[in-house]
């Protein structure tokens, strides 16, 4: 019986979807349409989160020509499109990025016309002059996301740029000391502007083109003939880096803002000082003017005191008009509608951008992703849970603020399984940051932020670790691990290095964040590093190899994420989709993203992440991923995109069946299964060789599919999605609400489907209770249901009935029956096994070969979704008791094999599931002359689940998953010294199932 239950994992499937396409701005509103696969050999996916707002601190704020839409650029290496009236996210456009800075963007600018979008930052991997590269400028077709050129010149990071104002040219500033003006048509350079002794973050064309003016971390401004690319004049005055500088439209000003926390003003045509406009108590990081040139807003960047405000001054006289204190940390991205009434800030930390009216600073909208950075993290002192913290409180190199929230990554000693966990109300059983251990104890040199680490044994310096601008620029976080062997920091950059303490020499970069840490500790066996960064993760590290273990988000939802670097994850409910793969295509083309949940089945994995967290599978798993052949998956092409055409959204309906038209365009991947779902139930499916494929269809070709559904009385909200010829790669599903005005009169019937198998062909598959369970339940549902149900129609299949065909059949005869209304309980008894992540149920005439004889010949999650659509009834659930002995399963993650398979099968359907999976032993020997899941089901068709509820008499869905929940673990405790727990996914519907016999 053994060689029959084995755990093979993960078909790994990676693929590209879809970028978003909107129309033309200025016409209309644009639609989300996705861009299609190239079919072309690409980059290994990246897995990144996707929260719905910025990751990373803000660089950039523009408004379009017509105030519709706001387009903002940050370090998290992406550009947003923002609806100002609805706050919401239009689209997303990406490049090319890598590990650590390749990607960050720096400064953007958008042309006139709005239809080139110029960015600059770290465009490759690199640290200055020896990768040329890292200066590149990408120049965006803002309307289709494509990249029509790379500008190629600068020697270091882009930190600056802007448009000329008849849009022929861009100007841009670089940490290479020089400043270009580039040819837009053309794509070169036409001046080369030199002179600046430090890198230059302010750039800006005079109103009328002639003129341009750089501002440096040298403390001086130039002012330039752009004709002919000499220098006119430089501007001194600013005592510290001038970071922004603007002319005024009219042309008569020019203003500067420096971390000197002045803005000055100059003559707009000599560049001679006027005077200091405006002083602040904090530094001037973004300066924007008014369209009439009557106001200045100034960015703030955190040093100084006093609050974070954003300032309105009056030019020329520096009157201070209104304030906006909404911002909690620096601004560094400002801008003014082309209107004038209206303004938009981006923050940092929180990584927000407020919309707000310039005259009173009254919010109009704010958008947020749902993440937050993580400026603190601890372990549990029994090393089962980790923790982290959002609130930065203190300057504390070993932990910044309080631990909040906590997450389970072992449910026991030894077994790891990944849970959310309580709120905390103080730090009491968890550690943070180490300062000393035995004899070492660590430091910087100030004892505050510094590019110093100072190392000391018995109180005595042993060590110091300077860091600079290639490692990290300083050391923000620090621990020891607790058995003092290792010396951890956390740095800018998503820096972490461990060392040595004896010789203070490196022993391993932690390579994997992208902002900032902030926060690490190290688990009590001094295993596992857990660290939180600006970029709104916390990751677990294995110390001695210096490698990733685990990803985490949490979004403010508290809805979770947690994948391993192969791909693997383990969620909430809600959590999937806040991680998706960045693909990249090259330096020149545009990236795509795809969300993991059009994957879903291929990734969800909680027990391979267990298996990774305990370290000792790693051949295992990349046995696993060396069967996948990516580029044969990739060259599968996208999934069609799916539209509704009739009925109308929110159609008002009178009668029950109605025909579902819909279109389906061709992406690249050709078309194949359709899936059809009701409220959340699915409810058909349709592969592509039953007339849906079209052979040799051109990319983009669409066609129009028909298909007769049933509705049911009220709200259906009808959802379709589809998939490539393949079958795939899923497409993001489409919904619409149709409403049945229908008042169904008659009374509902019962229809149940039970399956049981003792005797199996296989004479060592036999198994003692199934069949008895089987008529045992049927019995049982036959006498609760016969008062509340029309009629009870009761199916048995048990043993040589309960082939594939024979299953197949019985569905058949019952989908002719079973109406939208009704009630279908569908039970199954057998053997059930885990393969590929997946759900299998043995049929009586399988004999075991290998394990394509399982794939093969077995009743998939694929059959049971197809077969379960048949029945149209929308209240549905199904009961599932499969011995599985997991005897080839790795002990950490047998159990969570199991529920890995169960989510995907509850996910697939659609339906109410209850499900059961006893070990060999206690299915073998039973309960009372039952398996135990049955016999609990059993006692709670009696009427004890009702008697444990709300005893009103009707034994609800609900009622039964909780007394079932409940009693299995402590039956099976009891008798064998271990808890069974079912696993159930209710997807919200309750119904009663029966009555409570008196």
């Amino acid at each position: 019986m053994k060689r029959l239950f084995t755990c093979l994992t993960l078909i790994l499937l990676m693929f590209i979807s879809s970028c978003v396409q909107p129309a033309k701005y200025r016409s209309q509103k644009p639609k989300t349409v996705p861009i299609s696969i190239q079919r072309m050999k690409l980059e290994k996916p990246i897995l990144s989160i996707e929260t719905g707002g910025h990751q990373g601190l803000i660089k950039d704020v523009i408004f379009t020509s017509d105030e519709r839409y706001l387009v903002s650029a940050s370090v998290d290496k992406t550009i947003r499109v923002w609806d100002t009236s609805t706050g919401e996210i239009v689209r997303i456009l990406r490049g090319q990025v890598g590990k650590g800075s390749e990607g960050k963007i720096q400064a953007a600018a958008l042309a006139p016309d709005d239809r080139l979008l110029a960015v600059g930052g770290w465009m490759a991997h690199g640290f200055g002059i020896d990768d040329d590269k890292v200066g590149n400028i990408r120049l965006i077709n803002l309307q289709t996301g494509e990249i029509k050129a790379l500008f190629k010149g600068h020697r270091n990071v882009v930190l600056g740029l802007a448009f000329s104002p008849h849009g022929n040219r861009l100007i841009s500033g670089s940490s290479d000391k020089d400043a270009r003006i580039w040819d837009i048509r053309t794509h070169r350079t036409i001046h080369v502007l030199k002179g600046h002794k430090k890198r230059i973050y302010a750039v800006e064309f005079s109103p009328d083109g002639t003129l341009a003016i750089t501002g440096s971390d040298d403390h001086t401004l130039k002012l330039w003939s752009t004709k002919s690319g000499s220098l006119i004049r430089t501007l001194k005055g600013h005592t510290d880096y001038v970071k922004t500088v603007a002319f005024t439209p009219d042309g008569k000003y020019i203003l500067s803002g420096s971390w000197d926390k002045t803005i000055r003003l100059w003559d707009g045509r000599s560049g001679k000082f006027i005077k200091v406009i405006a002083r602040q108590n904090r530094r001037v990081l973004k300066i924007s003017i008014s369209p009439d040139s009557k106001y200045v807003l100034s960015g703030i960047g955190m040093a100084g005191s006093g609050g974070n405000e954003c300032r309105i001054f009056s030019i020329p006289f520096g009157n201070k008009i209104t304030t906006f204190d909404k911002h909690k940390n620096i601004v560094a991205a400002t801008d003014i509608s082309p209107g004038g009434k209206t303004a938009s800030t981006g923050g940092g930390a929180a990584m927000e951008i407020y919309i707000w009216d310039l005259s009173t600073g009254k919010v109009k909208q704010k958008m947020v992703g749902k993440g937050k950075r993580i400026p603190s993290v601890g372990f549990s002192k029994d090393g089962r849970y980790i923790a982290w913290g959002r609130i930065f409180k203190r300057f504390d190199l070993f932990q910044h603020g309080p631990l909040q929230r906590t997450f389970q990554i072992k449910s026991d000693s030894k077994t790891f399984e990944l849970a959310m966990g309580r709120e905390l109300s103080s730090d009491n059983g968890y550690h943070g940051g180490i300062e000393s251990a035995g004899s070492w104890s660590i430091r910087t040199k100030n004892g505050k932020y510094h590019k110093t680490l100072e190392i000391l044994k018995n109180g005595r310096l042993a060590n110091k670790i300077t860091r600079g601008a290639t490692d990290g620029n300083r050391h923000s976080s620090l621990t020891l691990t607790p058995d003092g062997q290792k010396v951890i920091s956390g740095g800018s950059g998503g820096w972490i290095t461990s060392y040595n303490p004896q010789s203070g020499k490196k022993i391993h970069d932690f390579i994997g964040h992208t902002g900032d840490v902030w926060g690490v500790a190290v688990s009590p066996d001094s295993r596992l590093l857990v660290s939180g960064s600006d970029d709104q993760t916390v990751k677990l590290w294995e110390i001695e190899a210096g490698k990733l273990l685990l990803t985490i988000f949490q979004g403010t939802d508290n809805e979770w994420v947690a994948w391993t670097p192969e791909g693997f994850f383990d969620c909430s409910p809600g959590g999937v989709k806040y991680i998706g793969y960045h693909i990249n295509r090259g330096e020149d083309k545009a990236a795509d993203y795809v969300r993991i949940d059009q994957v879903y089945d291929q990734f969800y994995r909680p027990d391979l992440v267990a298996m990774k967290l305990e370290g000792r599978y790693d051949s295992e798993i990349q046995a696993e991923l060396r069967k996948v052949n990516i580029d044969k998956i990739l060259a599968g092409g996208a999934p069609p995109t799916v539209e509704f055409l009739s009925p109308a959204q929110g159609s008002i309906v009178k009668e029950r069946d109605i025909t579902l038209k819909i279109k389906l365009i061709d992406k690249g991947g050709g078309v194949g299964r359709l899936v059809y779902r009701i409220n959340g139930v699915t409810i058909g499916t349709e592969e592509g060789n039953r007339g849906i494929l079209l052979a040799k269809r051109k990319m983009e070709e669409s066609i129009v599919v028909e298909k007769l559904i049933t509705l049911a009385p009220g709200k259906n909200r009808i959802t379709v999605m589809a998939y490539n010829a393949k079958n795939e790669i899923e497409s993001r599903p489409v919904s619409t609400n149709l409403f049945l005005k229908d008042s169904i009169s008659e009374k509902p019937s019962l229809y149940v489907l039970c399956i049981g198998i003792n005797e199996y062909r296989d004479r060592a598959l036999k198994l003692n209770y199934s069949v008895s369970d089987s008529r045992a339940l049927a019995n049982e549902i036959n006498k609760t249901g016969e008062n509340l149900f029309d009629t009870v129609n009761v199916n048995i299949l048990i043993d040589s009935e309960a082939t594939l065909a024979g299953i197949e059949k019985m569905f058949d005869k019952l989908s002719k029956k079973v109406k939208t209304n009704d009630v279908f309980m569908f039970f199954i008894a057998g053997h059930g096994m885990n393969l590929d992540g997946k759900y299998h149920f043995i049929p009586w005439e399988l004999i075991y070969k290998n394990a394509d004889s399982v794939r093969n010949n077995s009743l998939t999650q694929g059959r049971l979704q197809t077969l379960l659509a048949k029945i149209p009834a929308l209240k549905s659930i199904v009961l599932l008791d499969t011995c599985n002995s997991g005897a080839f399963a790795k002990p950490t993650s047998r159990g969570l094999a199991e529920k890995t398979a169960m989510d995907k099968l509850m996910r697939a359907t659609g339906r109410a599931t209850i499900a059961g999976s006893s070990e060999s032993q206690v299915a073998l020997e039973g309960y009372r002359g039952h398996g135990v899941f049955t016999y609990a089901l059993i006692q709670a068709l009696k009427g004890n689940a009702d008697r444990s509820g709300n005893n009103n008499g009707e034994i609800s869905v609900n009622e039964l998953a909780e007394y079932v929940s409940e009693e299995v673990p402590k039956i099976t405790f009891r008798k064998w010294g271990y808890e069974q727990f079912p696993m159930q996914n209710l997807y919200g519907r309750s119904f009663p199932i029966g009555l409570v016999r008196q």
